[in-house]
């Protein structure tokens, strides 16, 4: 099976990334740099029509009849279709799927919008300190949702690694992500997260997306 990843160096870029290398999945990648304003080109925008990265366009032909491109949008999405194809990154049980649907989306829900709304107003002009205190204790929630569950369980959905750990891990610990950008102190408060960081960090596919990715 054939793979066309359009995306970027971000935190919900490398979620893919680290999904399509842990399965060895063929695919190429294709940037769209979002600083320069490649995710509003008319082509990008027929595949991804908020002009969001990451978008995956999988050959269909390989799988129906049908000549038309599979495509899919959002990475909360993308990833929940590649763990229903590559049964190594989804839960082993009906309870365990649950689990890694239900912090999956957690992470688009909470953690991502959260820890982006934490960046982006340390930057905000006029500033607003305000705001920042708030999406940092918002983001501190969050964090030690993930210390209570990584305390009692080696991945968040259970005892193996599946696409619910790959989409929280880039947020928290890439070098692209806010958290690690405005040197939030997670490593001292949370023993059971850093356990969790430090192994996946490990891994030949987060290291590969973390450095960008591209094959």
């Amino acid at each position: 099976m054939n793979f066309e990843l359009h995306s970027f160096n971000t935190p919900n870029g490398q979620k893919i990334i680290i999904a399509l290398e842990e399965v060895g999945a063929n695919y190429r990648y294709h940037s769209v740099d979002i600083t320069s304003g490649e995710q509003h080109a008319p082509e990008f925008r027929a595949i991804s029509p908020d002009g969001k990265i990451p978008a995956l366009v999988t050959n269909a032909s390989q799988i129906t009849k049908s000549n038309s491109n599979i495509v899919h949008f959002e990475s909360g999405a993308i990833l929940m279709y590649l763990a229903g194809i590559f049964s190594e990154i989804d839960g082993k049980s009906v309870a365990e799927r649950a689990l890694v649907m239900s912090w999956t989306f957690w992470q688009v829900g909470q953690l991502g919008p959260m820890a982006g709304q934490f960046g982006r107003f340390h930057t905000a002009d006029p500033a607003n300190p305000a705001a920042v205190e708030h999406f940092e204790k918002i983001v501190w929630r969050c964090l030690d949702v993930m210390e209570t569950r990584l305390s009692n369980s080696p991945y968040l959905a259970g005892d193996s690694f599946t696409v619910a750990d790959i989409a929280c891990l880039p947020w928290i610990a890439s070098d692209v992500s806010y958290l690690q950008k405005y040197d939030l102190q997670w490593r001292e408060k949370c023993p059971a997260l850093t356990r969790w960081v430090d192994q996946l960090m490990e891994k030949p596919s987060v290291q590969k997306a973390f450095k960008g990715g591209a094959n």
